[in-house]
């Protein structure tokens, strides 16, 4: 157990840690003591914007959402929309009244409810505690995990503890004083410390026994540690003040604030923030400068910000800072937020208006407006001069600030102005422009009148070339060879050097910035600003310079010392690097990127386009200043706060038109799902404006999709299969979160895209393919079936013919051989020979009838061949007296007449020549099936073959290649085997295909087909 809580203690010390270390890079060297509470960017969200009323509780979970605890349940937020949670597994919750929230470092999130229940939440599954797991039946003020892995909870009934998933009351048995623990907390070196009602105490970390720090409490509500470790407390009857420190005297490490609180915290940087019951919020930047004071609610040693100020409730009941150095401030309306931007309003008095800005000696600029006195501003703070002149236009140069407007043109002296000169015209509309000449003298550009400059203790007149603009230009500014150049509108500049010689460049030479509000010399080169862009003069020729964002509406460009450039434009400022510029320069294709600061960085308004003109300078310590039509802001280029922190990415869930899904494991989407909307969001709570997303489906997209700021991706008819939707966040920075978050969907096919209704698909094509070929080849048999019928008909033909003419005519013939023979007497030579020529003839004869008798002999069209057989059988035991058995068994209807005649011709042929050649006393035919295969069989026992005439068949006889032919006719094959004195074998095998034209799928059903 001992070693449990040292791995536990080393894990949540490494993850503060870890913590604090994340807290310090977000800003890093950025000191928020040094602005008033009123310079910080503050937003607010009330019932309107979709925030819950009566925020009691709050804080920042491990995954980044920002958790609000409410008299009406919990909910979560991640910037941009309020979530009321519930949880899906475990049941809902016993109670909805939240009185304390902690989020344990390594995740999950505790719940501490009034009236006795507390949950524990761990992803969407929720664990409950109740009067059955040993809580007592009260209200859980505060809880917290002190790094031995033990969890407490502060009630209405004592000290509470989380042991072996029962709560025990612990306080009395460990050496807490009192009855009741009204709230406790655990310092950075893992102490624990509670309130209860009658002493303030502290347990060491993994310790079983309270040490008492005071006794002199009253109605704590908090406690908090401050930066150098003394503890503080938030009473409700003496206020804020603290009450141990390890020196002893707690009252030498700050002041004691007269204020009822409900909350207070030490942010990063030291600053106290106290929660005002009733009376807004308060702020002490450096409670070290006070030890020891008395500081009464309506002081101005605290900073105050109440409704009035914008904050939604001035009854406040929570505040936490979050990991990004946000204050959150949660009361009785809403939820605010407070957070230092990156831009630095400067503390000019309301209602001002056209801020005419140059810089002052040494650091901060001076603001000259229409309307309020004249002020110098630095980043500390801000003081006005005695000198309510109006000034309209202010510049600075190597020996003088100057300043004009109606009444002339003023000098400062020290932080006094002087009257430098009046006006030389009284018909004017405002000063436009002033700048020094570099000896004691100054050009002004006065409206309408034109360009006047003071010299030699008079002002002259200067006339300018004549240009279709205007007389008076809305710039000046003094290069470092002491060239006067003047921006005028439309596309025009007039450089005059010191003889007096004028150039003028405008549209014609490239120029393409519309209206010239901006100019900046640069070493050799000039920066033109306008409402167009920007273009860069070099030795007379005018570049435009091409920017990955198009830029409008600037008045105001500025280098600072870094050697990057800033411009005030009308989407906010930007900053250019100097060696993108340079880049620019050498390749004319490149793009330079831009960092904007718009209002999200605290900007109020848009750059003054007419007047007062710059509205961008640089003090003497670097920092840059902006003009806009509603405030000043500046920046310490050096010093720009950056997060540095990714932000984590959460998927909430899924919405089809098949409803919604919850994204707890594997998603299954059923079939047919048409519209596929997956839900996302990052909990970056500085800038939620800016989180940019980029995701992928895998198995769809083959890259990844920028998402911009869009939280959802959608989807149209995603086909069934399985997917992996990836998406990953960066914040305000650039920062990306590369891991990102993933959810496997799995879409099921309709029964039309499953594999079974493919193969059915599949099969009827194969059987629909298999229909038109076998009834093309049914075609084709028809068709050769029709061409044998022919080509029987015209054997029979001919050997009618044959019979009917030839061999009668040589049978007449023979006969009257046979007369004129008989004429011949007997002995005579003659007649012996006329004799054996009609022997010859009649052999011949026979063998033409033979010949006849084959063309001829088939069965016809209705006779089956086992009939047939068994008729050949018979004529032969008729004729030669030698038994011939048939063995075929009658199921040989429809047998295709080709095969049946060439078959019945090779029965005839083998039956003959065994009666013929062989002599047989015995001739088996049969005509059977095996497998797929017709087998016509024929088996004697005569005297057989010799090998060569098997070989090759006899002299002048073509019986037996005839048999091998007829076989092959019909896709067969004749097997001839025979020995001497041990019989012959003909054996023809044939498919059954070729000599039963039926389907496959019929003959299995026929019994021996």
């Amino acid at each position: 157990m001992r070693f449990e809580r040292a791995i536990a203690a080393i894990r949540a010390v490494m993850l503060a840690l870890a913590g604090w270390v994340a807290l310090a890079g977000v800003a890093l060297g950025m000191d928020t003591r040094d602005r008033s509470i009123d310079q910080f960017y503050h937003t607010a969200w009330t019932v309107r914007e979709g925030a819950p009323g009566q925020v009691t509780a709050l804080v920042q979970t491990a995954d980044g959402f920002l958790w609000l605890g409410t008299q009406t349940g919990l909910y979560r937020f991640d910037g941009v929309r309020f979530e009321r949670y519930r949880p899906r597994t475990g049941g809902d919750f016993p109670a909805s009244s939240v009185a304390s929230l902690y989020a344990p470092p390594d995740g999950g999130l505790w719940v501490g409810f009034r009236y006795g229940f507390a949950s524990y939440i761990d992803g969407d599954k929720a664990t409950h505690y109740g009067a059955s797991s040993g809580l007592p039946t009260a209200t859980i003020y505060a809880m917290a995990g002190t790094p031995d892995g033990r969890v407490w909870g502060a009630t209405f009934n004592g000290l509470v503890a989380l042991r072996d998933n029962r709560w025990h009351v612990v306080g009395p048995a460990m050496g807490l004083p009192g009855i009741r623990a009204r709230n406790l907390t655990v310092d950075r070196e893992g102490r624990l410390w509670v309130a209860s009602d009658v002493a303030l105490a502290w347990l060491p970390p993994g310790g079983d026994r309270f040490v008492v720090a005071t006794r002199d409490v009253g109605k704590i509500n908090r406690i908090s540690e401050a930066p150098d470790g003394s503890v503080w407390v938030a009473d409700v009857d003496r206020g804020v003040l603290p009450l141990w420190h390890d020196t002893g005297d707690p009252a030498a490490v700050g002041p004691s604030l007269r204020v009822s609180s409900s909350g207070m915290l030490f942010d990063r940087d030291g600053a106290l923030w106290v929660a005002a019951m009733g009376d807004g919020l308060r702020r002490v930047p450096r409670v070290h400068d006070l030890a020891r004071q008395a500081i009464e609610a309506e002081g101005s040693a605290a900073q105050r910000f109440v409704e009035r100020d914008g904050l939604t409730s001035d009854y406040i009941s929570a505040i936490i800072q979050d990991r990004e150095g946000n204050i959150w401030v949660g009361g009785s309306r809403g939820l605010d937020r407070f957070r230092a931007s990156r831009l630095l309003p400067a503390p000019t008095p309301s209602g001002a208006t056209d801020f005419a800005i140059a810089p002052a000696a040494s650091r901060g600029i001076w603001i000259g407006t229409k309307n309020r006195p004249l002020m110098r501003v630095d980043a500390l703070g801000a003081s006005t001069v005695d000198f309510p002149q109006a000034i309209t236009a202010a510049a600075r140069d190597d020996r003088t600030t100057w300043l004009a407007g109606p009444g002339g043109v003023w000098t400062m002296e020290g932080d006094a102005p002087a009257l430098f000169a009046s006006l030389p015209v009284e018909d004017f509309t405002g000063v436009q422009a002033i700048t020094g000449d570099g000896h004691g003298g100054v050009w002004v550009s006065i409206n309408r009148p034109g360009v006047y400059h003071y010299s030699q203790g008079d002002w002259h007149r200067e006339l300018l070339p004549a240009v279709a603009n205007d007389p008076s230009p809305l710039v000046l500014v003094r290069d470092r060879t002491n060239r006067l150049w003047m921006g005028f509108a439309r596309d025009t500049i007039i450089v005059r050097d010191e003889a007096g010689h004028d150039t003028v460049i405008g549209a014609r030479d490239g120029l393409e910035v519309g209206n010239v509000t901006a100019l900046l010399p640069d070493n050799d080169v000039t920066w033109v600003g306008g409402e167009r862009g920007i273009n860069i003069i070099d030795g007379g020729h005018v570049h435009v310079l091409a920017l990955q964002m198009d830029l409008r509406g600037i008045s105001g460009i500025v280098r600072d010392q870094q050697g990057d450039y800033w411009a005030n434009a009308s989407q906010g400022i930007v900053r250019i690097r100097g060696s993108d510029v340079a880049h620019a320069r050498r390749d004319a294709g490149f793009s330079v990127p831009v960092t904007l600061f718009d209002s999200l960085d605290g900007l109020p308004g848009t750059p003054a386009q007419f007047r007062p003109l710059p509205t961008a300078v640089a003090s003497d310590n670097g920092r840059l200043w902006f003009a806009t039509t509603s405030g000043v802001v500046s920046i310490d280029p050096a010093d720009v706060p950056r997060n540095t922190l990714p932000p984590p990415v959460t998927i909430r869930g899924i919405a089809t038109d098949m409803g919604w899904f919850e994204t707890a494991g594997r998603v299954e989407l059923p079939a047919k799902s048409a519209r596929l909307r997956i839900e996302y969001t990052a909990t970056s709570l500085s800038m939620p404006e800016r989180v940019r997303f980029r995701y992928r489906m895998d198995g769809i997209d083959k890259h990844w999709r920028d998402a911009g700021t869009d939280r959802e991706a959608v989807y149209t008819d995603p086909p069934p299969g399985h997917y992996v939707f990836r998406v990953t966040a960066a914040n305000e920075d650039g920062v990306w979160n590369e891991q990102g978050a993933s959810i496997g969907i799995d879409v099921a096919p309709a029964f039309y895209q499953t594999a079974w209704f493919a193969a059915i698909l599949a099969i009827i094509g194969a059987a629909v393919v298999w229909a038109l070929v076998l009834m093309r080849v049914r075609r084709v048999e028809t068709q050769l079936r029709e061409r044998l019928h022919e080509r029987h008909a015209e054997r029979e033909r001919i050997a009618r013919e044959l019979h009917d003419t030839l061999l009668q005519s040589i049978q007449g013939l023979m006969m009257r051989f046979q007369a004129v023979a008989n004429r011949v007497p007997h002995g005579e030579p003659l007649r012996a020979s006329m004799e054996s020529a009609l022997d010859r003839a009649e052999l011949a004869l026979v063998e033409a009838r033979d010949r006849v008798r084959d063309l001829r002999d088939h069965l016809g069209d209705t006779v089956a061949l086992d009939m047939g057989l068994v008729e050949l059988a018979r004529a032969y035991a008729d004729e030669h007296a030698v038994p011939v058995t048939v063995d075929a068994p009658p199921v040989w209807h429809g047998m295709d007449p080709l095969a049946r005649d060439e078959l019945y011709g090779i029965a005839r042929e083998a039956v003959h020549n065994a009666v013929a050649h062989a002599h047989a006393s015995r001739i088996d035919v049969s005509l059977h099936r095996e497998g797929a295969e017709v087998v016509l069989g024929v088996y004697d026992d005569g005297q057989g073959i010799g090998p060569g005439i098997l070989a090759a068949g006899r002299p002048g006889h073509w019986g037996l290649r005839g048999i091998h032919e007829r076989a092959e006719n019909i896709g067969g094959k004749a097997s001839i085997t025979s020995s001497l004195g041990g019989g012959t074998h003909v054996v023809v095998r044939v498919p059954i295909s070729r000599v039963m034209p039926l389907p496959a799928w019929w003959r299995r059903w026929i019994p021996g087909a």
